[in-house]
């Protein structure tokens, strides 16, 4: 069974226009893990560390079902090197997001359907650092999980199936969180 298909038997995945929230399970947490060792493989030397983070890799937590890794590049090591073995693997360059999200990848299972992102961002620099700091917050604090699902509830009430405003209204949270850590 390929990756792909192991996170889409897990459930994971979402259409382009589409926002919907759904509790973490332990098969995607395993499907997370699957493709975070298979994205350690392709890259190899490309890449420094591969991290699953976002809420899919916290237990029990609220979140799309889309499997978020965070892929850190070192000093001596280039993006074109790392975007040409994602690619080969079927990895869709989606572009710079500069602070809010690093160089951006999508991985889907059919189009217009995703069920994976990937960040590639400094290994060590602030973004790397608050994925991990958020990702072992959350598993660690019952309360942090709470208040983080509370937002992502209210936001998508309002937002419906606007993701940019969804994403935007988490922003607040986020830096809440990982800045009473």
């Amino acid at each position: 069974m390929s990756v792909v298909d192991q996170l889409t038997d897990s459930g994971l995945g979402l259409d382009y226009d589409e926002l919907r929230l759904l509790t973490t399970t332990e098969a995607w947490i395993a499907a997370g893990a699957t493709l975070r060792d298979r994205m350690e493989e392709v890259l190899g030397d490309a890449a420094a560390a591969v991290e699953q983070i976002g809420s899919t890799s916290v237990a029990w937590m609220l979140a799309k079902p889309i499997v978020d890794l965070a892929v850190g590049l070192a000093p001596e090591q280039d993006l074109e090197r790392a975007r040409s073995r994602l690619e080969g693997e079927g990895w869709i360059y989606r572009g710079d997001a500069g602070a809010d999200g690093g160089y951006r990848f999508v991985l889907e299972d059919r189009p217009w359907h995703r069920v994976a992102h990937a960040h590639v961002v400094p290994l060590g620099g602030d973004q790397w650092r608050d994925y991990l700091r958020l990702r072992d917050l959350l598993r660690a604090s019952p309360s942090a999980r709470q208040q983080y699902s509370m937002v992502k509830r209210r936001l998508l009430e309002v937002s419906g199936n606007d993701r940019s405003a969804y994403t935007t209204g988490k922003s607040d949270v986020v830096r809440g969180l990982i800045g009473s850590e």
